[in-house]
């Protein structure tokens, strides 16, 4: 089941094929389910704040590690501000557009 307001479905440049894709789906859902994280998107760079949780951190740098491979196309970064856990994903120059979809899967605000 998929919260209501997340994509069901992967960014088109995402290369994960649909087993994995699935799967990794589920885990982002988990996580947001369990963490109700906070996002915004502004200038091509999506931040995603999650309380620090036991278990969100490790699972935050899981899931962004994992991303690195797929989607290539941004930069994924995983750091922690205060007592939060930040995932920061940033648009090459010149497309801004690029976090989009990321953020359309991540539920953010665009």
């Amino acid at each position: 089941m998929s919260d209501p307001g997340m994509r069901t479905s992967l960014p088109l440049a995402c290369t994960l094929g649909p087993q994995d894709g699935d799967a990794r789906l589920q885990r982002w859902q988990a996580l947001h389910r369990s963490a109700h994280p906070v996002s915004s998107v502004l200038d091509g760079i999506l931040e995603v704040r999650y309380p620090g949780h036991p278990g969100v951190l490790d699972e935050v740098r899981a899931l962004a590690t994992a991303e690195r491979t797929c989607c290539a196309f941004v930069d994924w970064t995983v750091t922690q501000v205060g007592g939060d856990v930040l995932l920061t994903v940033t648009s090459p120059p010149g497309t801004p557009e690029a976090v989009e979809p990321i953020a359309a899967l991540l539920a953010a605000p665009t």
